[in-house]
C-alpha cells in the first residue's frame, strides 16, 4: 500500500496478514489518536466487479452493526484502492489459540462461546446470516472479549443477494449440510457451523475431517461425528447435548435460535460467575497458557510504588496519630487508677478502615497488557482515621475532670515514667563512684 496516500488521515504502522484477496495493515487514525486495522483488496481483483461488489457489501454490512462482540466499521473508500478502515483488535484468533492449547477448560470455552452467541443472535435478528463462522473469523482480546469478524459473504434479507442459487461458497470443514448442497439458507445453518466451532474448543479436533475438501463435504451430509465426550470426558452431559443438538442435519431438529443456544450454555456456568469474571477468566487462562504474554513486572513495580507509597505514607500519619494518643489514654490512665483505684471504662474510639491499597489489573484493557491501576486503586488508597472528642458525660471524662487537669496529668505521667529510670539508671552509677577511691 502506497503509504502517502493515507497520510493525511492515517499513519501506516506495518503489516497484520494478508489473505486470498485482501491485505489488512495496522494503522493510527490521527484525527482521533487512535489504532485501526485497513483492510485493502489486493489490485489483482479491482477489475473483478463481483468481488468488488462483495467487498462493498463486507463494509455496509458490518457497519450497520453495533454489538460489544462484532468487529466494528469506522470508514470505506474506493480511490485509489478499495479499502475498509475497522476496529483494531490486540489479540489472536480462535483459530490459533486452540492450535496453541488443544481443548480449551470447559468453562473457558462456553464463556467463549456465550459472546460469540450474543453477536451472533443480534445479527440474525437484522436480517443478516454470516455463512462463514469458523475459529479464524473469532478474534480473542487480551481482555477475554470475543469479536467476531469478516461478514464478507453474508447473507442479507435486505441486501440483494450476490450469491447465484446452487452455488457453493464458505469453508468446506465448518459448512452446514444445507450450505453444502448450495440450498438457500437462514440462521439455523450459521448454528450448525457455531456447533462445529464449539465441539473444536472442547475437543481440540472438527468433529468432520479429511484430508480432500469433497470428503469433509460428503461427511457432513451423511456421517455421524464422534461424541464430544469420547474426545474428552470432562464435557459434562447436558453441554453435550447442546453440541449435538446444533449438529443436527435437518436444519428443524437443531435450536431454534442463537439466543436459546446461549442460554443454554448460561445454566452449564448455574449463575456462578459474571460478565467481568468471566473476561478474567479467558485472559488470566491465555496468559498461563503463554497464548499472551503477562505483564511486564517493572512496569507493575512502578505502578505500585506510586499508588501505594502514598497509601503507606497516609496509613504512617494514620498509625503515628493513634500511637500518641494510646500513649496520652495510657498516660491517664495510670496516674487515675493511682489516685482513684477504680475500674476505667475502656475507650471506644472511631474503628480504622483498612487501606484498600492499589489493585492492578494484571492484564491490560486495550493494549501490550501493562497493568494499570483499577479506578478503586485511585480512588481511595489510604485509610482515613476520625477522632472523635470524648463527651463530657462519659465515664472517662468525669473521672478525669475530678481528678485534676490534661496537664497535670501529663506532668504526673512524665515524672512516674522516669523515677524508675533514676533508681536504675546512670544517676546511682555515678553516687557509687564518688564512694570508691580512685586507683592510682
Amino acid at each position: 500500500m502506497p503509504r502517502q496516500q493515507l497520510s493525511d488521515e492515517y499513519k501506516i504502522e506495518g503489516e497484520l496478514g494478508s489473505g486470498g484477496m485482501a491485505t489488512v495493515y495496522k494503522a493510527v487514525q490521527k484525527s482521533l489518536d487512535r489504532p485501526v486495522a485497513i483492510k485493502e483488496l489486493k489490485r489483482a481483483y479491482h477489475a473483478d466487479s463481483q468481488i468488488v461488489r462483495r467487498f462493498e457489501r463486507e463494509s455496509k454490512v458490518a457497519a450497520s452493526l453495533q454489538h460489544e462482540n462484532i468487529v466494528h466499521i469506522y470508514d470505506y473508500w474506493k480511490k485509489p484502492a478499495y479499502c475498509i478502515v475497522m476496529e483494531y483488535v490486540d489479540g489472536v484468533n480462535l483459530a490459533d489459540v486452540i492450535g496453541k492449547t488443544g481443548a480449551l477448560p470447559v468453562d473457558v470455552g462456553i464463556m467463549i462461546a456465550i459472546q460469540i452467541c450474543s453477536a451472533l443472535d443480534y445479527a440474525h435478528m437484522r436480517g443478516l446470516v454470516h455463512r462463514d463462522i469458523k475459529p479464524s473469523n473469532i478474534m480473542i482480546k487480551r481482555n477475554g472479549e470475543a469479536k467476531l469478524m469478516d461478514f464478507g459473504i453474508a447473507q442479507s434479507r435486505n441486501l440483494e443477494s450476490l450469491t447465484m442459487p446452487g452455488t457453493l461458497i464458505g469453508t468446506p470443514a465448518y459448512m452446514s449440510p444445507e450450505q453444502v448442497l448450495g440450498q438457500q439458507l437462514d440462521a439455523r445453518s450459521d448454528i450448525f457451523s457455531f456447533g462445529i466451532v464449539l465441539y473444536e474448543m472442547l475437543t481440540g479436533v472438527k468433529p468432520f475431517t479429511d484430508d480432500d475438501e469433497r470428503s469433509v463435504s460428503a461427511k457432513i451430509l451423511k456421517d455421524p461425528f464422534l461424541s464430544p465426550r469420547r474426545v474428552n470426558s470432562d464435557i459434562p452431559w447436558g453441554l453435550q447435548w447442546v453440541i449435538k443438538k446444533c449438529l443436527r442435519k435437518k436444519p428443524q431438529r437443531r435450536c431454534g435460535s442463537m439466543l436459546e443456544v446461549e442460554k443454554k450454555l448460561g445454566k452449564r456456568l448455574a449463575g456462578r460467575t459474571t460478565k467481568a469474571a468471566s473476561l478474567t477468566r479467558i485472559a488470566d487462562y491465555l496468559v498461563s497458557m503463554k497464548v499472551f504474554a503477562a505483564a511486564p513486572a517493572e512496569e507493575t513495580m512502578i505502578i505500585t510504588s506510586k499508588i501505594s507509597g502514598m497509601a503507606h505514607f497516609r496509613r504512617y500519619l494514620a498509625a503515628a496519630s493513634m500511637v500518641l494518643i494510646l500513649a496520652g489514654g495510657a498516660a491517664a490512665y495510670y496516674v487515675w487508677t493511682k489516685t482513684n483505684e477504680a475500674p476505667m471504662q475502656p475507650f471506644a474510639g472511631a474503628p480504622v478502615s483498612p487501606s484498600t491499597g492499589a489493585q492492578l489489573v494484571t492484564r491490560p484493557l486495550e493494549t501490550a497488557f501493562p497493568s494499570v491501576p483499577t479506578e478503586n486503586a485511585t480512588s481511595t488508597n489510604a485509610t482515613i482515621t476520625t477522632m472523635h472528642p470524648v463527651p463530657a458525660s462519659s465515664p472517662v471524662a468525669s473521672r478525669m475532670n475530678t481528678s485534676q487537669s490534661t496537664s497535670a496529668l501529663v506532668k504526673q505521667n512524665k515524672e512516674h515514667t522516669a523515677l524508675p529510670k533514676k533508681k536504675t539508671g546512670t544517676a546511682k552509677n555515678k553516687k557509687k563512684k564518688k564512694k570508691t577511691p580512685s586507683v592510682q
